[in-house]
């Protein structure tokens, strides 16, 4: 028995009294109940009525009924409260969360719907930075989270291996005398990003026929040359091989890796070019500083019209990205024709396959029609985003289903811009990201240093336990840390990354929830007795509010799932932990002499358990059974 069958009963009671469809909450004040109804202000506001009066009349109705749980019904300043007969609500929320164990909370909303998720979609040129990383654990929380509820989620990575950010790496071993292999014991992407990208920019900014140069490479590799075309797509996937990594190191998981240079190789922007054509939503400049491209139209567009139409194709012939953002919106909402053919690229270390596009590829994969498509992108391309979502509705495409989940990007504490050589200006607060200019964390780096100072608390706590113990326990906690606090803000808030911040470990963090669990895993691992469902006459007041917040776990995954607040789980999974943490210290379990109440304790510890780790399941932080 969760709180959505509490709400079930409610609404029966309602309906007992002549009241159909009556909205049922989570009381806000347990003393009142544990559910309450605001449908008398609705009544009374449709029919002038007092509302107060209309609750009282409601109640009367119900003639003091009461369901299996609910065990009386009041009226109080107009609202309809539900109190429960806790030994029955205790006993039906323990026996469905002990019963339905790993899959407590999820549900069949999602059965035959399909949703795709992008997320990640970092150049091939670099290895990833914190900012990235907060793009990998949201898209990658939503992933697991619609994949709780039901839903077939297809997670693609979008990789630009034709922009110009890859022509400048290209730039700099065909031309500036740069080796196309790392020296030994350095990665790919740390190579090429952190010694190439970076000094061929600065290069280019002093010389402009290396930046012509630059616009050159990019056509060509656009445009398939022989040359450059096979030497970019070669080192974007040793670059994207280390990348993948890091991914995999975070939890990350993909389905589908897409290649943006075969967007146009596979003719689909050519069709939807076309299309675009045919309706007259594009034109060709003639005169002034574009002539030569083609532009999107967007003067009936309320507030893209303020900027400008936007350039599809370059006066050379180049498309922009843009242009291949809007095909390829329209191959994930089935617009086109054209389709890839994909290749496995790699088999991730959950077991899973993972495909690419390759035009020599032989696998053809029907990715069916989605009922949303999640974009995981930053605000900083908002304006890019909706131009795509005008393309689609003005090619007769639901342009309602592709969502831009946007974000605030991550920066850096001055601190640790200094410690890279920085100069801040007085008084500055934070310094932006720029991978041009070489100011970043890599995620790596990062998790390199939790981890080394979770090892040295491990190894104080535990100097029993073996090297290969403490680093696997120390891996765990590192990565939750790390995804804790890149999930828990408010996406429309900025995030100003510290390092020795983000090494603290205590208060509201990933370790702290990793710890609740461990400490209920050690309960446990203790008992002589089995756990059982069987409540003593009273319940403490403690174990009334932990119970309390297991059984909204189910309507709480549901909420998320509308709403899209991934902090909300976030929230709920840290209250739940503290919930527990006051449990522990108030309610006595294994020390308590009577068995019978022993066992129901236990049982409320494998509850909280089971439901901690699903929530930290769908959070990707690792579980750690001991710490």
């Amino acid at each position: 028995m969760t709180f959505r069958k509490l709400v079930e009963e409610a609404k029966k009671l309602l309906e007992r009294a002549g009241v159909s469809n009556g909205k049922i909450v989570l009381s806000k004040n347990p003393n009142y109940g544990e559910a309450t109804s605001p449908i008398a202000f609705d009544i009374a506001k449709r029919e002038n009525l007092n509302p107060v009066e209309v609750a009282e009349k409601i109640v009367e109705k119900i003639c003091g009924g009461r369901g299996r749980i609910i065990e009386s019904v009041e009226a109080l300043s107009g609202y309809i409260n539900f109190k429960v007969d806790w030994r029955a609500y205790a006993e039906e929320i323990l026996k469905t969360i002990l019963s339905e164990r790993e899959v407590y909370g999820s549900s069949s909303i999602g059965i035959g719907k399909k949703v795709i998720v992008e997320h990640t979609s970092v150049n091939p040129n670099k290895a990833l930075h914190i900012g990235h990383a907060r793009n990998v654990c949201i898209g990658d929380t939503l992933v697991r989270l619609f994949r709780f509820l039901g839903y077939d989620v297809l997670a693609l990575n979008y990789i630009d291996d034709s922009g110009t950010q890859m022509a400048d790496v290209i730039l700099g071993i065909t031309e500036l005398g740069y080796s196309a292999e790392p020296p030994n014991g350095v990665r790919h992407d740390e190579y090429f990003g952190d010694v190439v990208y970076v000094e061929v920019s600065k290069r280019i900014e002093e010389d402009k026929q290396l930046e012509e140069k630059r616009r050159q490479i990019a056509r060509m590799i656009e445009e398939r040359d022989e040359k450059y075309y096979h030497l970019n797509r070669e080192l974007v996937l040793k670059v994207l091989g280390d990348q993948l990594k890091t991914c995999w190191r975070l939890g990350a998981s993909y389905d589908i890796l897409n290649m943006e240079s075969d967007i146009i190789s596979y003719d689909i922007w050519r069709e939807v070019f076309q299309k675009l054509v045919e309706i007259g939503a594009v034109y060709k400049a003639e005169s002034g500083p574009k002539a030569g491209c083609w532009l999107l139209d967007l003067s009936k567009h309320p507030v893209l019209s303020k900027e400008g139409d936007e350039v599809l194709v370059k006066s050379d012939g180049s498309t922009t990205y843009v242009a291949r953002d809007i095909a390829y919106a329209v191959w994930k909402l089935r617009g086109t024709s054209k389709d890839f053919k994909y290749r496995i690229l790699t088999i991730d270390p959950w077991g899973r396959e993972v495909l690419i596009t390759d035009v020599n590829g032989e696998i053809e994969k029907n990715i069916g029609v989605p009922e949303y498509v999640l974009n995981v992108i930053d605000v900083r391309q908002k304006r890019p985003q909706e131009i795509i979502r005008y393309a689609l509705g003005l090619l007769g495409l639901p342009s309602n289903r592709y969502i831009h989940y946007g974000y605030e990007v991550v920066a850096m504490s001055v601190r640790d811009a200094v410690k890279m050589g920085y100069t801040p200006e007085p008084k500055q607060e934070f310094v932006h990201m720029s991978g041009r200019r070489g100011l970043y964390v890599k995620v790596d780096t990062l998790l390199d240093m939790l981890k080394e100072k979770v090892s040295q608390e491990v190894l104080e706590r535990h100097p029993d336990w073996s090297r290969e113990k403490i680093s696997d326990v120390s891996e765990k906690v590192a990565v939750g840390a790390l995804r804790y606090c890149l999930i828990k803000p408010d996406v429309d808030k900025m995030i100003i990354v510290d390092t020795e911040e983000i090494l603290k470990l205590e208060g509201d963090t990933g370790p702290y929830l990793q710890y609740s669990y461990a400490r209920a895993c050690r309960i446990l691992e203790k008992a002589d007795v089995d756990a059982s469902t069987n409540p003593p006459p009273k319940l403490m007041e403690e174990e009334k509010k932990l119970l309390r917040r297991l059984a909204y776990f189910p309507t709480l995954l549901e909420e998320v799932g509308e709403t899209l607040l991934i902090k909300t789980l976030a929230n709920y999974a840290f209250n739940l932990a503290s919930d527990f943490s006051k449990f522990y210290e108030e309610v006595p379990v294994l020390h308590t002499e009577e068995e019978s109440l022993k066992r129901f304790r236990l049982a409320e510890v494998m509850a909280f358990k089971i439901t901690l780790g699903n929530v930290l399941k769908i959070l990707g932080i690792p579980l750690v059974e001991e710490m």
